[in-house]
């Protein structure tokens, strides 16, 4: 049986959710056949995306990524949102497999049928994204899911790539974090539009507004990327719940700023530019490694050993 694009394109605007994660995987594929299926799927669903909020969120790995996001999840679901997860895992250098254990650690909010997870491998991809992570977000958003949380692999100086693909990108810290601090540096610190530190509870509840203090401190010396706001720096538990409510004030507040300042569109705008300009690198290097193989091939073909 032939591809049916327009037959699946269907199924996942209506809201099929197995129609949704096969249109992801045939996105990963790196067969040519699917390569061809997935961009005639994705210009049919290309008009249909566009309406989300798209949050990334990085920190350093042991921070509580996925509790947050959890917590996170559950709170914007009560509101009325739907709400699709994109979480990437580390895949391995040896074997290149990966665990993709991030929605086992979403228990509840995996069970409520407002809500997406999909875990996707690295798959040696560079910036703590998945290789189709924007394509992933334009089909939840053409599936009707209207908040795309996009969780990255794990903070470091290379996995900036998130805050190209996002609206806001969210930044978690530890409490006493000032080791992580200074590994960070302004590489990840400059791209910032929140910081959160997480894990704001019991004996560390002195340490996280400790370190709130310092990361304003640090602020100070680096321009936001963003014009006209102020980036914040709270204290929450995902693990409680403190804290979470005024999270998401905030990215409401964000939304509602970029968006009568005209940065709203302009960042999506750049998000689509970086994506043609990925997709043309991309292309043309997959060109270049097919024709290599194809001269070895015929280089061994004339001159056996």
């Amino acid at each position: 049986m032939g591809f049916d694009s327009q037959a699946l394109a269907a199924e996942l605007v209506a809201g099929n959710r197995r129609a949704l994660s096969r249109a992801i995987t045939l996105v990963e594929s790196t067969r040519a056949d699917h390569r061809a299926q997935a961009a005639e799927l994705l210009q049919i669903l290309t008009p249909k995306a566009g309406n989300s909020i798209r949050v990334g969120i990085s920190g350093v790995p042991g921070v509580g990524k996925s509790t947050f996001v959890e917590a996170m999840g559950n709170k914007v679901l009560d509101k009325g949102h739907r709400l699709a997860v994109l979480a990437v895992d580390p895949s391995s250098s040896l074997s290149g497999g990966s665990i993709l254990g991030d929605k086992t650690r979403m228990e509840l909010l995996s069970r409520r049928r407002e809500a997406f997870i999909r875990p996707s491998p690295t798959a040696g991809n560079l910036g703590g994204v998945a290789r189709r992570t924007r394509e992933s977000v334009l089909l939840c958003e053409a599936a009707g899911f209207d908040i795309i949380f996009v969780e990255t692999v794990g903070v470091g100086q290379s996995e900036t790539a998130v805050a190209e693909m996002t609206d806001l990108f969210l930044l978690l810290l530890l409490p006493g974090g000032g080791d992580d601090l200074q590994g960070i540096k302004r590489g990840i610190m400059e791209l910032a539009d929140m910081v959160l530190v997480n894990k704001a509870d019991g004996d560390l509840a002195a340490a996280a507004r400790h370190s709130a203090a310092d990361c304003r401190s640090a602020l100070t010396l680096i321009h936001p990327r963003t014009r006209g706001w102020r980036v914040p720096v709270m204290t929450c538990s995902a693990l409680s719940g403190n804290g979470i409510d005024g999270v998401w004030e905030k990215i409401e507040s964000y939304r509602s700023s970029v968006s009568d300042s005209g940065e709203f569109h302009k960042r999506r705008a750049a998000q689509a530019r970086d994506w043609m300009w990925f997709e043309i690198s991309e292309g043309l290097l997959a060109v270049f490694k097919l024709n290599y193989k194809f001269r070895l091939i015929r280089s061994i073909i004339r001159f056996p050993c």
